[in-house]
């Protein structure tokens, strides 16, 4: 009975929606059938080939020497914590849950009455009993029902003072809006909610008064707004409404299209400065405009695990890169409780030599069999089937729905057939085959613009990025943490702060089947004499002078307009993009989307206020670190237990990046590991794997110690 209702429940729900890794529910794999002896046919699942830090040229460490040790990241949600740093270096922390209103100033009684003496002219007895009867009636769909007011001899301060006075005496009953002949389009009248066809009886009525020039009749019309409705005009301190989101194991793009979708926008039209991991907890700064706080709100109740609050009102807009960087909370479990002093000692070198600012494994892919720069070369090459194929190629490292879809267009190229199958249409995947299936199956190049170019240059940007790791990796491992003649910093320091590469500060789980990371990237491309002047090679005497640190290196990510090292290293650009039939001036390219300008990246990172302690805990669902929501709501962490008493032991680490930083090469630099997701689960599963060892170990010794009291008595 059980089995048969599971299964019913499969068929409900199959096909209900686009795959969502946070709603499995949304394509869900057939049950296989029962086999003669009762037991299900269980399948071995397929082994997935992930991408290994030294595939992608993270190869060094600035403090080799200093003990590694193990620690288990992102073994929980709660686990790892991101809030915003915004452009004025505040740390951004959900802590206000209230929702400003628009409030009618309030002007004393004694004005009122004396705005009322001066309008009486216009506005007698009547005509105010007549606006008094209109507040008290009932809404009437059948009637119309409004109050005019002939307002062409007021000026506009005075008819001001009709609105307000409404507004006061009737707060929120009446609504009132000035009506030109001319004024026949909503955007031209005083209000903008005004509908159409009170406009049209406007004019008209403006028209039957042959005394007035057309051009001069005005009146203020008095209407009950309909059921709902209130009063749609725009009263709120600036145009932009900035608001915090907080999001637990959400992708930052997903948050915002929900949004846009509920308030009828592009999702273009919800801004935010970077993106944020997914499995994390997460503050950030989303920004809106013209939409009501409470509307926000409202339109945020469908989101699970999306809180949000702190509104603000701004005059521009948030753009992408409007940030400092980010506010790192971490917990890394399983840290052995005898490895305390190493583990303070490789803390204290990375507070001192910082870590290679290197690109996370989060920037390639998943897919070890097809990583993202593979097809990033292809794009340059002008190679277009060979980057279509690339990106539809079956992977080990797909998600159970598409691996058959991918499969049979491989075999049998019909592209109509393959997209049918994947619903909605936020892969990847699914862009290039409508693509394939509208322009030709031969047609790459106009089916690789049905993908949006900020996800299309996900690409390149990945090819630029391994050359960036290697080049980082071959610096250190040959010159050391030594500055040499020839190598770059910024001309003004200040540069250094506003870098012209305005990657994401930590990658998170993408929309896309292909799992790249979906992080856009502005151009920045500018005059070539302008973008590379600058920086500037360092001469030996600028060394000697001790003015400069290798943290104030750069190193060009390659591009047609950029200048490089004067040293080795760049001879080393010319011999990495050789490999691949690849050169700078290449690198400009027919197709302007493809081209690469080039930009600049730190070497090495620093975190000058990392914080860290040890904490005890029991078991691995134990909440190690409150979240923002946690604090707001007073919602207790779990307690630490006696250390008597404590099977585990977590080091909780508190640092700050800027942005473009990677967080998990920060931890990387720390625990001297991998940081795959293999990697870290394979470990985990080692650490509990000695847990239960020691648990069945106590447990004999236990059970030995009692068999030994039995034999005494």
């Amino acid at each position: 009975m059980g089995k048969d209702r599971g299964r019913g429940r499969g068929r409900r729900n199959f096909h209900s929606g686009p795959y969502n890794k946070s709603n499995w529910r949304g394509q869900k794999r057939d049950r296989p059938q029962n086999n003669g002896g009762g037991q299900r046919n269980r399948t071995t699942p397929q082994q997935k080939s992930t991408l290994r830090e030294n595939q992608v040229g993270i190869t060094e460490f600035t403090n080799p020497d200093a003990p590694g040790f193990t620690g288990i990241l992102k073994s929980r949600f709660s686990d790892f914590h991101v809030n915003e740093i915004d452009s004025s270096g505040k740390v951004l922390e959900l802590n206000d849950l209230s929702v400003p209103k628009v409030a009618i100033v309030a002007v004393a009684e004694k004005e009122l009455d004396n705005w009322r003496q001066e309008l009486e002219a216009v506005i007698g007895p009547d005509v105010w009993q007549d606006i008094a009867n209109l507040a008290e009636a009932k809404n009437d769909p059948k009637i119309e029902q409004k109050v005019e007011i002939d307002v062409t001899t007021l000026d506009k301060e005075q008819r001001t003072q009709v609105h307000q006075l409404i507004k006061q005496l009737y707060k929120g009953k009446l609504l009132s809006t000035t009506i030109g002949q001319q004024q026949v389009k909503p955007k031209a009248t005083e209000d903008p909610s005004l509908e159409e066809k009170d406009l049209a009886e406007a004019e008209t009525a403006a028209q039957e008064d042959p005394q007035v020039p057309a051009e001069d009749k005005k009146t203020i019309r008095i209407i009950k707004p309909k059921p709902g409705r209130g009063d749609n005009r725009w009263s709120f301190p600036a145009d932009y409404v900035t608001f915090l989101v907080h999001k637990t194991n959400l992708v930052t793009s997903d948050v915002a299209s929900t949004l846009a979708a509920r308030l009828n926008l592009r999702p273009s039209q919800v801004n935010y400065s970077g993106i944020k991991d997914k499995r994390a907890k997460t503050t950030q700064n989303f920004c809106i405009k013209r939409r009501t706080p409470e509307s926000i709100l409202n339109a945020s109740r469908c989101l699970r695990n999306v809180q949000i609050g702190n509104f603000a009102f701004q005059s521009n807009t948030l753009k992408l890169g409007d940030l400092q960087g980010n506010r790192f909370r971490i917990a890394l479990r399983h840290i052995a409780k005898d490895k305390r002093g190493e583990i303070e000692l490789a803390l204290e070198s990375l507070r001192e030599r910082g870590f290679i600012n290197y690109y996370g494994l989060q920037r390639f892919g998943n897919s070890a069999s097809v990583p993202t720069h593979e097809v990033g070369v292809a794009l340059l090459k002008s190679d277009y089937k060979l980057a279509c194929e690339l990106i539809l190629k079956p992977r080990d490292s797909d998600v159970d729905f598409m691996r058959p879809i991918r499969e049979e267009w491989w075999t049998n190229r019909d592209s109509a057939a393959a997209a049918a199958k994947i619903y909605g249409d936020k892969f990847i995947e699914k862009k290039l085959l409508d693509g394939l299936a509208r322009f030709g199956e031969s047609d790459y190049s106009s089916a690789l613009r049905q993908i949006p170019r900020n996800m299309l240059m996900l690409y390149p940007h990945a090819y630029q990025s391994l050359i960036f790791n290697r080049i980082a990796s071959r610096r250190i491992k040959e010159f050391g943490l030594k500055l040499i003649p020839g190598d770059l910093v910024y001309v003004e320091q200040e540069q250094a702060e506003q870098e012209q590469e305005p990657q994401p500060e930590e990658s998170e789980e993408p929309k896309e089947a292909d799992n790249i990371e979906d992080h856009p990237e502005e151009e920045a491309i500018e005059e070539e004499s302008v973008f590379k002047r600058k920086v500037r090679p360092l001469t030996a005497e600028d060394i000697a002078s001790g003015n400069f640190k290798l943290s104030d290196v750069v190193l060009p990510l390659p591009g047609h307009d950029i200048t490089y090292p004067s040293n080795e290293c760049g001879v080393w650009y010319d011999e990495m993009l050789a490999e691949v039939g690849l050169s700078s001036d290449q690198l400009k390219h027919k197709e302007k989307t493809y081209a690469l300008a080039g930009a600049y990246r730190k070497m090495i990172i620093s975190s000058s206020d990392l914080k860290w302690n040890f904490r005890l805990y029991n078991t691995p669902e134990d909440t190690l670190i409150a979240s923002d929501w946690e604090l707001l709501k007073n919602i207790p962490v779990t307690p630490e237990p006696a250390e008597a008493e404590a099977k585990f032991l977590a080091l909780l680490l508190e640092f700050s990046l800027p942005t473009a930083a990677y967080a998990t090469m920060f931890l990387r630099e720390l625990l001297k590991q991998d940081t795959s997701s293999a990697s870290q689960t394979q470990l985990e599963k080692e650490a509990m794997s000695r847990e239960e060892s020691g648990k069945e170990e106590e447990a004999m010794e236990a059970a030995e110690e009692e068999e030994a009291k039995e034999q005494a008595n």
